[in-house]
């Protein structure tokens, strides 16, 4: 099942294989396996995962620090905030869906953003001599 780990030696002191040719150790062949999928496959899904978390956490924090802004009249009180925390004055209105808003923001944004597109590709703006260009052509919108 396993393989020696040593080589045994000649009478003349060289090992007695010149090259070792297992198939495992060759790269040049392409050799497709599970290992070799699934490695560089988990190492894409982390790094995806990592970089939505990051984004979605920055958003929110920023989002987070927005709300207390707006809370304590244009600059956060670090004063205010130790109140808050300690239960002295009221907390700021859904302080706890942050993340939640900021993922969801992505996805609206991205909502948005496609029906500009397209609408931009319904809507061009043309001038009265492309107009009438396309009515000579029987082009109607």
């Amino acid at each position: 099942m396993g393989g020696r780990l040593s080589m045994p030696r000649g009478a003349d002191g060289v090992n007695e294989i010149s090259k070792p040719t297992s198939p495992r150790l060759t790269r040049g062949k392409g050799i497709i396996n599970g290992r070799t999928i699934m490695a560089p496959l988990a190492a894409l899904t982390m790094a995806c995962l990592l970089f939505v978390y990051t984004r979605t956490s920055i958003r929110a924090a920023k989002m987070n620090a927005k709300k207390h802004r707006e809370a304590d009249g244009g600059q956060i009180s670090w004063h205010k905030e130790s109140m808050r925390r300690h239960g002295q004055i009221d907390k700021v209105d859904n302080d706890r869906v942050t993340i939640k808003e900021a993922l969801m923001s992505d996805i609206s944004r991205k909502k948005e953003q496609k029906a500009k597109v397209k609408d931009a590709g319904t809507k061009t703006e043309r001038s009265t001599e492309e107009d009438e260009l396309r009515k000579m052509m029987g082009k109607h919108d």
